[in-house]
């Protein structure tokens, strides 16, 4: 009994410095949940303090919405371009960077530097050379060019441009840790041994990155899931449908169209979504990382 009263209090200083980050955590993020999850089940409008609840309804026109298949279509087209692009270009960039370049470190921080501008800053920045910048320069060599934003079957894709420039820098870093712990007696055994650039690096390299490789694809996917900021100031959803994701529509549907509780049903599904393809994604990942 004297040890386990010893014991307590000596760990009991740990649990007191856990409290304000619980206290937080909890105030933050599981009160807000309990009350939308509360609120998603009622027709409340988001001004007024009076709430009638109508059960399921709610979620029923969720799924009966043609709107929300299209909005999801969109983000995941986005998000899954994003997730493509910016590990392939990323981890090319560590491979280069990780080499013996010259200026490597130079070249680190010019493509770490737009990961560190807030996203609506990036966006206002793109905004102006899609619609004055690039058009201006590229009318001195005769062309005549519009910005993609405005154009519904490329506003999707400007977007995806912006976003990879400013979200390769954080994947490349993650890429150049992994690569640094790759021990060298490996690399230069497999090229003793015959086995040329493209060899190591499919044999070698890219099973030692596997770590590396889950956890850029989890959080670009998740994160561009995500997208709000950049979507808003650019372009707000438009032209017509084309760039509206599923968070612009349940920022319009809560507190423009007044229907914060359809709005509070749509955030429920959404991270119901956003667990399931995180859950789908670390199984398939954290597999092949012990298959290869």
């Amino acid at each position: 009994m004297g040890n386990l009263k010893r014991v307590i209090r000596n760990e009991i200083w740990y649990i007191l410095f856990l409290v304000p980050g619980l206290i937080l955590f909890t105030v933050a993020v599981i009160i807000p949940f309990i009350m939308g999850t509360r609120y998603s089940f009622t027709s409340w409008d988001g001004v007024s303090t009076k709430l009638t609840f109508i059960g399921w309804e709610n979620y029923m026109h969720a799924f009966q919405d043609p709107d929300l298949w299209k909005v999801l279509g969109n983000t995941f087209k986005y998000a899954f371009i994003l997730m493509v692009l910016v590990n392939v270009i990323s981890l090319l960039l560590a491979l280069l960077l990780d080499s013996y370049l010259k200026f490597k470190n130079v070249f680190r921080i010019v493509f770490f530097l737009p990961s560190i501008l807030s996203t609506v800053l990036a966006g206002f920045i793109w905004k102006y050379n899609f619609s004055t910048g690039f058009p201006k320069l590229l009318s001195y060599f005769g062309l005549d060019v519009t910005s993609p934003l405005g154009h519904p079957d490329y506003a999707l894709f400007g977007l995806v441009i912006i976003a990879v420039w400013q979200g390769i820098g954080t994947p490349m870093i993650i890429y150049i840790a992994g690569l640094q712990s790759i021990p060298n007696e490996l690399i230069e055994s497999a090229r003793m041994d015959g086995a040329g650039t493209t060899r190591t690096f499919m044999n070698v390299t890219l099973p030692l990155l596997a770590p590396s490789v889950t956890i850029n694809m989890l959080l670009v996917l998740t994160g561009s899931l995500k997208v709000f900021d950049l979507v808003w100031v650019t372009t707000q959803g438009g032209p017509g449908f084309a760039t509206e994701v599923i968070t612009t529509f349940i920022y319009k549907t809560a507190f423009n169209s007044f229907k914060a509780g359809y709005g509070m049903a749509l955030s429920m599904i959404f991270f119901v979504i956003l667990v399931i393809v995180t859950i789908v994604q670390l199984s398939i990942f954290r597999r092949r990382e012990v298959e290869l």
